[in-house]
Protein backbone atom coordinates (compact mmCIF):
# COMPACT_ATOMS: atom_id res chain seq x y z
CA UNK A 1 0.00 0.00 0.00
CA UNK A 2 2.55 2.22 0.82
CA UNK A 3 4.00 2.21 -3.08
CA UNK A 4 0.67 3.12 -4.17
CA UNK A 5 0.02 6.15 -1.78
CA UNK A 6 3.23 7.28 -2.51
CA UNK A 7 2.50 6.97 -6.45
CA UNK A 8 -0.58 9.08 -5.87
CA UNK A 9 0.77 11.50 -3.75
CA UNK A 10 1.53 14.34 -6.08
CA UNK A 11 -1.89 13.71 -7.51
CA UNK A 12 -3.57 13.92 -3.65
CA UNK A 13 -2.49 17.32 -2.82
CA UNK A 14 -3.67 18.64 -6.24
CA UNK A 15 -7.18 17.31 -5.30
CA UNK A 16 -6.83 18.98 -1.77
CA UNK A 17 -5.64 22.57 -3.19
CA UNK A 18 -8.70 22.78 -5.67
CA UNK A 19 -11.04 21.46 -2.45
CA UNK A 20 -9.51 24.34 -0.59
CA UNK A 21 -10.11 26.83 -3.10
CA UNK A 22 -13.85 26.23 -2.71
CA UNK A 23 -14.92 28.39 0.25
CA UNK A 24 -17.31 25.70 1.92
CA UNK A 25 -18.12 27.85 4.86
CA UNK A 26 -21.69 25.99 6.40
CA UNK A 27 -22.06 29.01 9.00
CA UNK A 28 -24.53 31.38 7.47
CA UNK A 29 -25.24 29.62 4.30
CA UNK A 30 -28.34 30.20 2.94
CA UNK A 31 -30.60 26.73 1.62
CA UNK A 32 -31.15 26.25 -1.93
CA UNK A 33 -33.61 23.45 -3.08
CA UNK A 34 -31.30 19.99 -3.02
CA UNK A 35 -28.66 22.41 -1.11
CA UNK A 36 -29.64 22.20 2.57
CA UNK A 37 -26.31 24.16 3.03
CA UNK A 38 -26.09 26.20 0.79
CA UNK A 39 -24.33 26.07 -3.14
CA UNK A 40 -20.70 26.46 -2.29
CA UNK A 41 -20.78 23.57 0.40
CA UNK A 42 -22.63 21.68 -2.00
CA UNK A 43 -19.88 22.52 -4.93
CA UNK A 44 -17.35 20.86 -2.70
CA UNK A 45 -19.57 17.94 -1.93
CA UNK A 46 -19.54 17.03 -5.43
CA UNK A 47 -15.96 17.59 -6.10
CA UNK A 48 -15.04 15.52 -3.90
CA UNK A 49 -17.61 12.70 -5.03
CA UNK A 50 -15.77 13.36 -8.49
CA UNK A 51 -12.58 12.86 -7.10
CA UNK A 52 -13.63 9.24 -5.97
CA UNK A 53 -14.98 8.36 -8.86
CA UNK A 54 -12.00 8.92 -10.82
CA UNK A 55 -10.25 6.56 -8.46
CA UNK A 56 -12.90 4.31 -9.28
CA UNK A 57 -15.30 3.97 -6.65
CA UNK A 58 -18.61 4.26 -6.67
CA UNK A 59 -20.01 7.86 -4.83
CA UNK A 60 -23.24 9.61 -4.52
CA UNK A 61 -24.72 12.24 -2.72
CA UNK A 62 -28.17 11.72 0.03
CA UNK A 63 -30.66 14.52 -0.67
CA UNK A 64 -27.66 17.12 -0.96
CA UNK A 65 -26.67 16.76 3.24
CA UNK A 66 -23.81 14.71 2.85
CA UNK A 67 -21.94 12.23 0.49
CA UNK A 68 -20.81 8.75 0.30
CA UNK A 69 -17.87 6.98 -1.26
CA UNK A 70 -18.33 3.23 -0.84
CA UNK A 71 -16.50 0.02 -1.96
CA UNK A 72 -16.39 -3.43 -0.73
CA UNK A 73 -18.41 -6.30 0.18
CA UNK A 74 -20.67 -7.48 3.33
CA UNK A 75 -23.93 -7.01 5.51
CA UNK A 76 -21.45 -4.95 8.16
CA UNK A 77 -20.43 -1.42 6.96
CA UNK A 78 -17.13 0.39 8.36
CA UNK A 79 -17.51 3.85 7.93
CA UNK A 80 -15.28 6.47 7.94
CA UNK A 81 -17.15 9.95 8.79
CA UNK A 82 -15.10 13.46 7.71
CA UNK A 83 -16.52 16.40 6.24
CA UNK A 84 -16.18 19.15 3.70
CA UNK A 85 -17.70 22.47 5.50
CA UNK A 86 -15.35 24.88 7.30
CA UNK A 87 -15.38 27.51 9.73
CA UNK A 88 -15.17 31.28 8.15
CA UNK A 89 -11.86 32.34 7.68
CA UNK A 90 -11.36 35.17 10.46
CA UNK A 91 -8.57 37.57 10.42
CA UNK A 92 -4.79 37.52 10.68
CA UNK A 93 -3.93 35.06 7.55
CA UNK A 94 -0.53 35.71 6.08
CA UNK A 95 -2.05 34.28 2.62
CA UNK A 96 -5.59 34.50 0.88
CA UNK A 97 -7.19 31.58 3.22
CA UNK A 98 -8.48 29.74 0.28
CA UNK A 99 -5.46 30.00 -2.01
CA UNK A 100 -4.15 26.63 -1.01
CA UNK A 101 -0.56 27.95 -0.92
CA UNK A 102 2.27 25.53 -0.68
CA UNK A 103 5.33 26.71 1.09
CA UNK A 104 7.89 25.04 2.99
CA UNK A 105 5.98 21.72 2.59
CA UNK A 106 2.88 22.69 4.14
CA UNK A 107 -0.61 23.27 2.29
CA UNK A 108 -2.16 26.55 3.96
CA UNK A 109 -5.42 27.01 3.66
CA UNK A 110 -9.06 27.06 5.09
CA UNK A 111 -10.06 23.76 5.71
CA UNK A 112 -6.47 21.71 5.04
CA UNK A 113 -6.44 19.94 8.36
CA UNK A 114 -10.26 20.44 9.45
CA UNK A 115 -11.44 18.39 7.45
CA UNK A 116 -10.37 18.50 3.80
CA UNK A 117 -7.06 17.14 3.47
CA UNK A 118 -8.41 14.30 5.82
CA UNK A 119 -11.46 13.33 3.68
CA UNK A 120 -9.28 12.85 0.69
CA UNK A 121 -6.79 10.12 2.91
CA UNK A 122 -9.84 8.79 3.74
CA UNK A 123 -11.11 8.14 -0.01
CA UNK A 124 -7.49 7.91 -1.53
CA UNK A 125 -6.96 4.88 1.61
CA UNK A 126 -9.87 3.28 0.42
CA UNK A 127 -9.08 3.27 -2.96
CA UNK A 128 -5.76 1.67 -2.53
CA UNK A 129 -7.60 -0.98 -1.19
CA UNK A 130 -9.45 -1.27 -4.22
CA UNK A 131 -6.40 -1.31 -6.21
CA UNK A 132 -4.87 -3.72 -4.16
CA UNK A 133 -7.38 -6.57 -4.46
CA UNK A 134 -7.82 -7.33 -0.82
CA UNK A 135 -10.56 -9.60 -0.20
CA UNK A 136 -13.64 -8.06 2.05
CA UNK A 137 -15.34 -8.78 5.11
CA UNK A 138 -16.71 -5.37 5.65
CA UNK A 139 -18.16 -2.73 3.07
CA UNK A 140 -16.15 0.50 3.55
CA UNK A 141 -18.52 3.81 3.36
CA UNK A 142 -15.98 7.43 3.58
CA UNK A 143 -19.33 9.55 4.88
CA UNK A 144 -18.67 13.41 3.57
CA UNK A 145 -20.33 15.21 6.10
CA UNK A 146 -21.44 19.06 5.22
CA UNK A 147 -22.31 20.46 8.48
CA UNK A 148 -20.12 19.64 10.70
CA UNK A 149 -19.08 23.18 11.97
CA UNK A 150 -22.62 24.28 12.88
CA UNK A 151 -23.77 20.87 13.98
CA UNK A 152 -24.63 17.40 12.69
CA UNK A 153 -28.09 17.39 10.22
CA UNK A 154 -26.25 16.26 7.25
CA UNK A 155 -25.29 12.81 9.59
CA UNK A 156 -28.49 12.80 10.97
CA UNK A 157 -30.02 12.19 7.78
CA UNK A 158 -27.79 9.61 6.64
CA UNK A 159 -28.75 7.82 9.52
CA UNK A 160 -32.22 8.35 9.10
CA UNK A 161 -31.54 6.87 5.50
CA UNK A 162 -28.78 4.38 5.88
CA UNK A 163 -29.03 3.48 9.07
CA UNK A 164 -25.81 3.08 11.93
CA UNK A 165 -22.53 1.57 10.49
CA UNK A 166 -21.42 -1.54 12.60
CA UNK A 167 -18.12 0.59 13.35
CA UNK A 168 -16.77 3.84 12.61
CA UNK A 169 -14.18 6.65 12.88
CA UNK A 170 -13.63 9.82 12.51
CA UNK A 171 -10.05 11.73 11.16
CA UNK A 172 -11.15 14.67 12.90
CA UNK A 173 -9.31 15.04 16.26
CA UNK A 174 -6.46 13.67 17.93
CA UNK A 175 -3.88 11.08 17.38
CA UNK A 176 -3.66 8.02 18.53
CA UNK A 177 -7.22 7.57 19.45
CA UNK A 178 -9.97 9.88 20.95
CA UNK A 179 -12.49 7.24 22.71
CA UNK A 180 -13.98 9.42 25.07
CA UNK A 181 -15.14 13.10 23.95
CA UNK A 182 -16.62 15.22 26.61
CA UNK A 183 -20.03 17.14 26.71
CA UNK A 184 -20.54 20.61 24.80
CA UNK A 185 -22.79 23.14 26.19
CA UNK A 186 -23.16 26.26 24.50
CA UNK A 187 -25.09 29.30 26.17
CA UNK A 188 -27.03 32.51 24.62
CA UNK A 189 -27.19 35.13 27.31
CA UNK A 190 -28.42 39.07 26.73
CA UNK A 191 -29.23 42.18 28.75
CA UNK A 192 -31.31 44.88 27.09
CA UNK A 193 -30.18 48.20 27.43
CA UNK A 194 -28.98 51.50 24.92
CA UNK A 195 -25.56 50.28 25.26
CA UNK A 196 -23.18 53.57 23.69
CA UNK A 197 -20.32 50.58 23.06
CA UNK A 198 -20.56 49.20 19.16
CA UNK A 199 -18.93 45.76 19.48
CA UNK A 200 -19.11 42.95 17.24
CA UNK A 201 -16.89 39.94 17.60
CA UNK A 202 -16.67 36.62 17.02
CA UNK A 203 -17.40 34.08 13.84
CA UNK A 204 -18.83 30.72 15.31
CA UNK A 205 -19.11 29.61 19.13
CA UNK A 206 -16.11 27.12 19.03
CA UNK A 207 -14.03 29.50 17.50
CA UNK A 208 -11.80 31.46 19.75
CA UNK A 209 -11.91 35.25 18.36
CA UNK A 210 -7.95 36.47 17.95
CA UNK A 211 -8.99 40.19 16.44
CA UNK A 212 -11.59 42.21 18.37
CA UNK A 213 -12.49 46.09 18.01
CA UNK A 214 -14.50 48.36 19.69
CA UNK A 215 -15.89 51.83 19.13
CA UNK A 216 -16.59 53.99 22.12
CA UNK A 217 -18.62 56.88 22.40
CA UNK A 218 -15.15 59.26 24.15
CA UNK A 219 -11.84 59.20 22.82
CA UNK A 220 -10.35 56.21 24.29
CA UNK A 221 -8.05 56.23 26.92
CA UNK A 222 -4.44 54.19 26.09
CA UNK A 223 -3.54 51.76 28.22
CA UNK A 224 -0.98 49.05 29.10
CA UNK A 225 -1.67 46.01 26.97
CA UNK A 226 -2.14 42.71 28.79
CA UNK A 227 0.80 40.29 27.97
CA UNK A 228 0.89 38.53 25.18
CA UNK A 229 -1.67 40.58 23.13
CA UNK A 230 -1.07 43.75 20.79
CA UNK A 231 -3.43 46.72 21.51
CA UNK A 232 -3.63 49.57 19.06
CA UNK A 233 -5.57 52.77 19.41
CA UNK A 234 -7.31 55.31 17.00
CA UNK A 235 -9.87 58.55 18.71
CA UNK A 236 -12.09 56.43 19.89
CA UNK A 237 -11.65 52.78 18.10
CA UNK A 238 -9.38 50.28 20.00
CA UNK A 239 -7.94 46.92 18.20
CA UNK A 240 -6.96 44.49 20.29
CA UNK A 241 -5.08 41.46 18.89
CA UNK A 242 -4.53 37.57 20.44
CA UNK A 243 -4.47 34.66 19.05
CA UNK A 244 -7.44 32.71 17.25
CA UNK A 245 -8.10 28.92 18.32
CA UNK A 246 -10.47 26.26 18.82
CA UNK A 247 -12.73 26.94 21.78
CA UNK A 248 -11.56 23.23 23.09
CA UNK A 249 -8.16 24.47 23.35
CA UNK A 250 -8.05 27.32 25.09
CA UNK A 251 -3.90 26.57 26.00
CA UNK A 252 -3.39 27.39 22.35
CA UNK A 253 -4.98 30.87 21.99
CA UNK A 254 -4.76 34.32 23.42
CA UNK A 255 -8.85 35.43 23.23
CA UNK A 256 -9.03 39.01 22.49
CA UNK A 257 -12.47 39.60 23.91
CA UNK A 258 -11.21 38.67 27.43
CA UNK A 259 -8.47 41.18 26.86
CA UNK A 260 -11.08 44.05 25.54
CA UNK A 261 -12.73 44.02 28.16
CA UNK A 262 -9.84 44.21 30.57
CA UNK A 263 -8.65 47.02 28.90
CA UNK A 264 -12.27 48.79 28.30
CA UNK A 265 -12.86 48.60 32.58
CA UNK A 266 -10.11 51.46 32.19
CA UNK A 267 -11.65 53.76 29.95
CA UNK A 268 -14.18 56.39 31.52
CA UNK A 269 -17.42 54.89 29.76
CA UNK A 270 -21.00 55.69 30.55
CA UNK A 271 -22.05 54.06 33.98
CA UNK A 272 -23.93 51.03 32.65
CA UNK A 273 -21.60 49.89 30.35
CA UNK A 274 -18.76 50.14 32.70
CA UNK A 275 -21.00 48.25 34.91
CA UNK A 276 -21.33 45.58 32.02
CA UNK A 277 -17.96 45.29 30.73
CA UNK A 278 -17.15 45.17 35.01
CA UNK A 279 -19.05 42.56 35.53
CA UNK A 280 -18.19 40.33 32.73
CA UNK A 281 -14.10 41.34 33.16
CA UNK A 282 -14.50 40.07 36.52
CA UNK A 283 -16.38 36.44 35.58
CA UNK A 284 -14.31 35.66 32.75
CA UNK A 285 -11.07 37.49 33.56
CA UNK A 286 -8.28 35.63 31.17
CA UNK A 287 -9.74 32.41 32.52
CA UNK A 288 -9.85 29.33 30.31
CA UNK A 289 -11.33 26.85 32.64
CA UNK A 290 -14.15 28.42 34.30
CA UNK A 291 -12.25 29.65 37.37
CA UNK A 292 -13.83 33.09 38.49
CA UNK A 293 -17.43 31.52 37.56
CA UNK A 294 -16.71 29.01 40.02
CA UNK A 295 -17.43 25.39 37.77
CA UNK A 296 -13.02 24.48 37.17
CA UNK A 297 -13.47 20.31 37.54
CA UNK A 298 -11.60 17.70 36.51
CA UNK A 299 -11.89 14.05 36.27
CA UNK A 300 -10.81 11.07 33.90
CA UNK A 301 -12.01 12.97 30.78
CA UNK A 302 -10.29 15.76 30.98
CA UNK A 303 -10.57 19.47 32.30
CA UNK A 304 -13.45 21.92 31.73
CA UNK A 305 -13.09 24.91 29.46
CA UNK A 306 -15.12 27.70 29.30
CA UNK A 307 -14.34 30.54 26.50
CA UNK A 308 -16.66 33.34 25.74
CA UNK A 309 -16.53 33.59 22.00
CA UNK A 310 -19.37 35.77 20.47
CA UNK A 311 -20.44 39.30 21.59
CA UNK A 312 -22.19 42.07 20.50
CA UNK A 313 -22.84 45.52 21.86
CA UNK A 314 -25.80 48.14 20.31
CA UNK A 315 -27.89 50.26 20.58
CA UNK A 316 -30.16 47.49 22.15
CA UNK A 317 -27.73 46.00 24.51
CA UNK A 318 -25.15 43.16 24.73
CA UNK A 319 -26.13 39.50 23.43
CA UNK A 320 -22.57 36.59 24.04
CA UNK A 321 -22.72 33.61 23.20
CA UNK A 322 -20.25 30.99 25.37
CA UNK A 323 -18.48 27.66 24.41
CA UNK A 324 -18.17 25.02 27.87
CA UNK A 325 -16.70 21.33 27.25
CA UNK A 326 -17.29 19.51 30.59
CA UNK A 327 -16.54 16.62 31.61
CA UNK A 328 -19.04 13.57 32.57
CA UNK A 329 -18.87 14.03 36.36
CA UNK A 330 -20.37 17.87 35.57
CA UNK A 331 -23.71 18.18 34.37
CA UNK A 332 -25.22 20.74 31.92
CA UNK A 333 -28.46 21.55 34.19
CA UNK A 334 -26.24 22.02 36.81
CA UNK A 335 -23.68 24.60 35.14
CA UNK A 336 -26.76 26.26 33.36
CA UNK A 337 -28.01 27.11 36.79
CA UNK A 338 -24.71 28.11 38.19
CA UNK A 339 -24.25 30.49 34.83
CA UNK A 340 -27.82 32.23 35.47
CA UNK A 341 -27.26 33.21 39.00
CA UNK A 342 -23.82 34.41 38.13
CA UNK A 343 -25.10 36.34 34.85
CA UNK A 344 -28.58 37.30 36.85
CA UNK A 345 -26.56 39.89 39.20
CA UNK A 346 -25.43 41.50 36.21
CA UNK A 347 -28.78 42.06 34.95
CA UNK A 348 -28.23 38.92 31.88
CA UNK A 349 -30.98 36.22 31.30
CA UNK A 350 -30.20 33.28 29.01
CA UNK A 351 -31.94 33.16 25.74
CA UNK A 352 -30.46 29.45 24.27
CA UNK A 353 -28.48 26.84 24.66
CA UNK A 354 -27.05 23.78 22.57
CA UNK A 355 -26.63 20.59 24.40
CA UNK A 356 -24.19 17.78 23.65
CA UNK A 357 -23.93 15.10 25.68
CA UNK A 358 -20.45 13.49 26.20
CA UNK A 359 -19.42 10.28 24.54
CA UNK A 360 -17.10 6.93 25.26
CA UNK A 361 -16.36 3.70 23.68
CA UNK A 362 -14.11 1.16 25.68
CA UNK A 363 -10.62 0.44 25.01
CA UNK A 364 -10.72 -3.00 24.61
CA UNK A 365 -13.21 -3.00 22.20
CA UNK A 366 -12.59 -4.27 18.35
CA UNK A 367 -12.31 -0.69 17.15
CA UNK A 368 -10.14 1.17 19.78
CA UNK A 369 -7.40 -1.53 19.98
CA UNK A 370 -7.59 -2.04 16.43
CA UNK A 371 -6.97 1.36 15.97
CA UNK A 372 -4.36 2.02 18.92
CA UNK A 373 -2.08 -1.02 17.25
CA UNK A 374 -2.45 0.60 13.72
CA UNK A 375 -1.20 4.03 14.85
CA UNK A 376 1.50 2.39 17.62
CA UNK A 377 3.02 0.43 14.75
CA UNK A 378 3.30 3.13 11.81
CA UNK A 379 4.14 5.84 14.45
CA UNK A 380 6.66 3.76 16.57
CA UNK A 381 4.73 4.54 19.92
CA UNK A 382 3.34 3.45 22.99
CA UNK A 383 0.40 6.16 22.80
CA UNK A 384 -2.82 5.56 25.07
CA UNK A 385 -6.42 6.48 24.25
CA UNK A 386 -7.56 9.83 25.24
CA UNK A 387 -10.14 12.16 26.19
CA UNK A 388 -10.59 15.67 24.89
CA UNK A 389 -13.13 18.47 25.09
CA UNK A 390 -13.62 18.55 20.92
CA UNK A 391 -16.65 17.32 19.43
CA UNK A 392 -16.87 15.00 16.55
CA UNK A 393 -19.22 12.88 14.20
CA UNK A 394 -18.03 9.85 16.64
CA UNK A 395 -20.91 11.04 19.10
CA UNK A 396 -23.53 10.66 16.69
CA UNK A 397 -22.67 7.02 16.10
CA UNK A 398 -23.35 4.27 18.56
CA UNK A 399 -19.94 2.56 17.90
CA UNK A 400 -17.58 5.58 16.90
CA UNK A 401 -13.88 7.29 17.93
CA UNK A 402 -12.27 9.86 16.68
CA UNK A 403 -8.75 8.70 14.53
CA UNK A 404 -6.19 11.31 13.52
CA UNK A 405 -5.11 13.77 12.13
CA UNK A 406 -3.10 15.73 14.93
CA UNK A 407 -0.30 14.18 16.43
CA UNK A 408 0.65 13.65 19.72
CA UNK A 409 2.45 16.78 20.84
CA UNK A 410 1.89 18.51 18.16
CA UNK A 411 -0.08 21.85 18.08
CA UNK A 412 -3.39 21.54 16.28
CA UNK A 413 -3.78 24.58 13.66
CA UNK A 414 -8.00 23.92 12.78
CA UNK A 415 -9.96 27.09 13.27
CA UNK A 416 -6.62 29.61 13.89
CA UNK A 417 -5.36 31.95 10.78
CA UNK A 418 -2.68 30.12 8.64
CA UNK A 419 -4.31 26.60 9.30
CA UNK A 420 -2.22 24.16 7.08
CA UNK A 421 -0.80 20.28 6.71
CA UNK A 422 2.36 19.55 6.05
CA UNK A 423 3.09 16.70 2.89
CA UNK A 424 4.48 14.58 5.12
CA UNK A 425 0.89 14.33 7.54
CA UNK A 426 -0.74 14.08 4.23
CA UNK A 427 1.63 11.08 3.66
CA UNK A 428 1.48 9.53 6.73
CA UNK A 429 -2.46 9.77 7.44
CA UNK A 430 -2.98 8.30 4.25
CA UNK A 431 -0.95 5.18 5.44
CA UNK A 432 -2.82 4.81 8.81
CA UNK A 433 -6.19 5.45 7.21
CA UNK A 434 -5.33 2.70 4.52
CA UNK A 435 -3.77 0.04 7.02
CA UNK A 436 -6.90 0.82 9.25
CA UNK A 437 -9.31 0.10 6.65
CA UNK A 438 -7.49 -3.27 6.13
CA UNK A 439 -7.23 -4.69 9.56
CA UNK A 440 -10.94 -3.48 9.76
CA UNK A 441 -12.90 -4.51 6.85
CA UNK A 442 -10.59 -6.99 4.73
CA UNK A 443 -10.20 -10.95 4.78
Amino acid sequence: MKNWIEQTLSAQIEDLKALVRIPSVSRGTPAEPGKPFGKVVYEALQAALQIARRLGLKAWDVDGYCGVVEYGEGEEVLGILAHLDVVPEGEGWSVPPYSATERNGRIIGRGTLDDKSPALSAIYALAAIKDLGFAMKRRVRVILGCDEEIGSLGVEHYLKVEGQPTLAFTPDAEYPVVNSEMGILQSTYEKRYASALRIDCGTAANVIPGVIRAQLPIKAVPVAAPEGYTVTYDGNRITVEGRGGHASMPEFAKNALQALLGILVQQPLPEEDLQTVSALHALWAYDMHGESLGIDVTDESGRITYQPDVIRFDENGVRFIADCRHPFTAKAEDLLKTWDAAYAKAGFVRTGETIKPGHFIPADSELVSTLMNVYNELNGSDAKPLSMGGGTYAREMENAVAFGTVREGEESLCHVPDESISIEDIRFNTNVMAEAIRRLATV
